[in-house]
């Protein structure tokens, strides 16, 4: 008697915990339910003599909306070939003291993004007769590159690395390099003309260095974005921004006098130095590069359209439609942390701006955080509750959150 009532009792545990088994189950009996509901639907069409009658509005807007929905899916994976085609990664994660020539001999290598990803203990060359479109190097350790080619956009990321030496003997006017705070990463230039500026987050240990000249050490290990431009001096002004609701930004740390040392008793016949532009320049610049940056996403280039995003933003920090389509950018090209940061910038200047909302809850979504992802998206629907793209999105991410689990949490 007591066996049997305690083989039973956890007997029924076991049922009661199996929650694979049960989602299992209910996922059969769905699909049975379904079935049955699809047979006795036909079974009264043909009853009704509507088997092969004309189609309602409703079924017939579901049937252009499947078909476009299909044309986006193909759309979709065109895209995604695109930039594959239009990018290179190449990973050595074995040490080696050969130097890696890489060069416009291989055609794979010409006009495209190159990525160097996870490398270990190993030496780069890119040699004059390659072409890229941007240089990227990330998660690299103990890595040396030497850049003898020619950038067309004069854009490098450096992200994560430690104890990596980069050469520059072409011009090189934008370097960001963000969460490198482990070991050294130093920046050497061949010539004081090529040298650009940087945008850098907690890169506590960055380094600039010019033949001749004494090393600029700029970097610090503060969360907040700092800009450090290259003065005539030689010198290098680091400015950090400071935002007050609703305020425009607040620059600390930036020199008096931009151009250089200047002795403070100036001849007055020698012309003053340029002003920065007003406030109103500032956003019409600001607004041009955006409009670039639209032009650019346009013809699918990404990459390049957040580069003017980028520089929007450098002008004017409380643009918010440069940061929601910066995110955009980050989302299109598999960055979805990024595109979270920035679209929650775009939220924090314009609470009442839908596409910022819409942007951090599919960036949420791409990390899989489905449990942050609703409310950002609910907060859309209701700035925005005629978009069926805000919709489609809400159900899809309580049905992965249902499927898969909420996520992580903040």
């Amino acid at each position: 008697g007591k066996v049997a009532q305690f083989s039973s009792q956890a007997a029924h545990t076991d049922a009661m915990t199996n929650y694979n088994s049960w989602d299992k189950k209910a996922e059969e009996l769905s699909k049975q339910a379904d079935e049955e509901d699809k047979e006795e639907k036909k079974a009264a069409d043909e009853a009704l003599g509507l088997q092969d009658g004309p189609e309602g509005p409703p079924i017939a807007k579901a049937k252009q909306m499947r078909e476009e929905m299909g044309e986006h899916s193909d759309g979709r994976k065109k895209f995604i070939a695109k930039q594959e085609e239009r990018e290179k990664v190449i990973t050595h994660t074995e040490p080696s003291e050969e130097v890696i020539v890489l060069s416009g001999e291989d055609e794979t290598n010409i006009g495209k993004a190159l990525r160097l990803r996870g490398s270990r203990g190993v030496t780069y060359h890119l040699k004059s007769d390659l072409d890229l479109l941007k240089l990227f190097v990330e998660d690299c350790r103990d890595v040396k590159v030497r850049i003898s080619c020619r950038v067309t956009t004069s854009f490098m990321e450096v992200v994560r690395c430690s104890d990596v030496e980069i050469r520059c003997e072409s011009n090189m006017q934008m370097t960001q390099c963000d969460e490198c705070n482990k070991g050294p990463v130093v920046v050497i230039f061949s010539e004081p003309e090529t040298i650009g500026d940087f945008f850098h987050q907690n890169c506590p240990s960055l380094e600039v260095c010019v033949p001749g000249r004494a090393a600029q050490k700029f970097g610090s290990d503060r969360a907040a974005q700092m800009c450090s431009k290259h003065m005539s001096s030689g010198e290098y002004v680091t400015e950090a921004v400071v935002r007050g609701e609703k305020e425009f930004p607040l620059q600390l740390g930036a020199a008096q006098n931009r151009g250089g040392n200047e002795p403070e008793n100036r001849d007055a016949n020698e012309p003053e130095a340029e002003r920065p532009p007003c406030e109103e320049t500032k956003w019409a610049e600001a607004e041009a590069k955006r409009e670039e940056g639209n032009n650019a996403f346009r013809s699918s280039d990404f990459l390049q359209a957040a580069v003017f995003y980028t520089e929007a933003i450098r002008l004017n920090e409380d643009l918010h439609l440069a940061w929601a389509n910066r995110a955009q950018c980050f989302l299109r090209t598999g960055d979805p942390e990024r595109a979270m940061k920035d679209a929650t910038r775009c939220t924090e200047l314009a609470p009442d701006y839908a596409k910022g909302w819409f942007r951090k809850g599919m960036a949420y979504h791409s990390m899989e955080r489905f449990a942050m992802a609703i409310p950002a998206l609910l907060k859309a629907e209701e700035l925005d509750p005629k978009n069926p793209q805000v919709k489609d999105a809400i159900k899809m991410a309580q049905l992965m959150a249902r499927n898969k689990g909420p996520g992580e949490m903040e």
